[in-house]
């Protein structure tokens, strides 16, 4: 009897001692939080802005007449390349010609007194005074200009090409009346007519593009980082396969007080003759580059507080370390301080990750931006 209470006693202490300890073996075996960590990698950080642009040819002229005529000859229409001061229109103005005659036999009539009265005085200077010698000359020489000016006037009958270009309009067919003058009229190429009111008439209008002007408005918050030759990249969305590398050519050094902001001009080389004037380009501007600078993907890096922070991996559990963050974009962001490229950080940063907590780190390769070189970190 006290043999099989003996054995009964021992059973109920065996299976008392199994289930206490089931608890602390499942405790055990409950697995960690499993955290996808990046070691912070060298590379290139670069900080841009793309903007919209215009294209328009290197330069652009509208040309008018300066003189009121009749067009006589227009050689050239729209599309045509042509050569600096090839001929572009011809005005024909008959009572300019008239005019010119008239002033050159005034001409002959001030020339042929002057020499008279000029010969007379020398022969004998009482016959005549000084005076009168002084005021014939001074009629010759103004009819003299007179006839130079009409000259110069018959040659604005002729319009010529002020550089080599492509004839981008034209305005106006033979026989049309072309009226003298420069200011700007409202003129539709498809009416082929000026808008009434006795305003100037454009002829032809030229632009040279085997360079283009981009024009680009950057905003207040980058002029700051607006240089002569800042790398840009250009796109177009009717040449998706191609990009254009150039550089900033100029810029205005004042904001425009309507938009707040400020031209800026890329020069583009157009050798193909691929780009036209008036086209839309993508901008990108390259603002600011930091050579061979520590890296993370940018959901590794909090903020908290305006203070940035990341979470490291050490030992098993999560630790928060501060940083400072430089150029940092929607992908990436340059650590200034706080890391020596050897840490094993959280890739992707979530609310429920608390630091001290256990986790099992998982390593992931960085994504970092195509074209910029990254080499490990030698720190």
């Amino acid at each position: 009897m006290k043999l099989a209470t003996s054995v009964l006693i021992i059973t109920l202490l065996a299976a008392t001692a199994a289930g206490c300890s089931r608890p602390a073996e499942s405790a055990i075996a409950q697995p960690r939080t499993t955290v996808a960590v990046v070691r912070p990698q060298r590379g290139d950080a670069v900080r841009s802005i793309t903007l919209p642009g215009d294209l328009v040819g290197f330069a652009e002229s509208t040309l008018y007449s300066k003189v009121t005529g009749y067009l006589k000859n227009i050689p050239v229409d729209k599309g045509d390349w042509v050569k600096k001061g090839q001929l572009l229109a011809e005005i024909e103005v008959p009572e300019l010609q008239q005019r010119v005659a008239r002033a050159a036999a005034s001409l002959d009539v001030q020339r042929l007194t002057y020499q008279r009265l000029e010969q007379v005085w020398k022969t004998d200077p009482r016959l005549v005074a000084r005076q009168d010698v002084d005021i014939a000359q001074g009629k010759y020489l103004e009819a003299k200009a007179e006839v130079g000016e009409l000259r110069a006037m018959v040659s604005y009958t002729r319009i010529v090409a002020p550089f080599d270009g492509v004839v981008t309009g034209r305005f106006v067919d033979p026989g049309a009346l072309i009226k003298a003058g420069g200011d700007q009229a409202t003129f539709s190429p498809e009416e082929g007519s000026s808008h009434p009111g006795g305003a100037a008439t454009p002829v032809v209008s030229l632009a040279m593009i085997d360079t283009m002007r981009t024009y680009v408005y950057a905003p207040q918050g980058v002029v700051g980082f607006i240089r002569r030759g800042m790398p840009a990249k250009l796109t177009f969305q009717d040449l998706p396969q191609r990009s254009f590398d150039a550089t900033v050519t100029r810029f205005a050094s004042s904001l425009d007080l309507s938009t707040r902001t400020m031209l800026t001009e890329i020069d583009l080389e157009n050798r193909r003759h691929e780009l036209y004037p008036g086209m839309y380009a993508n901008v990108t501007l390259e603002l600011e580059r930091h050579l061979a600078v520590l890296q993370l993907p940018d959901s590794a890096v909090g903020d908290d507080n305006d203070r940035n922070y990341v979470m490291l991996v050490w030992g098993g559990k999560l630790i928060r370390r501060r940083v400072s963050v430089g150029i940092r974009t929607s992908q990436h962001a340059e650590i200034t301080d706080g890391l020596d490229g050897n840490e094993q950080v959280v890739a992707a940063l979530d609310p429920s990750l608390t630091e001290g907590q256990a986790v099992a780190a998982v390593p992931r390769a960085p994504p970092f931006p195509k074209g910029s070189p990254v080499v490990p970190s030698t720190q």
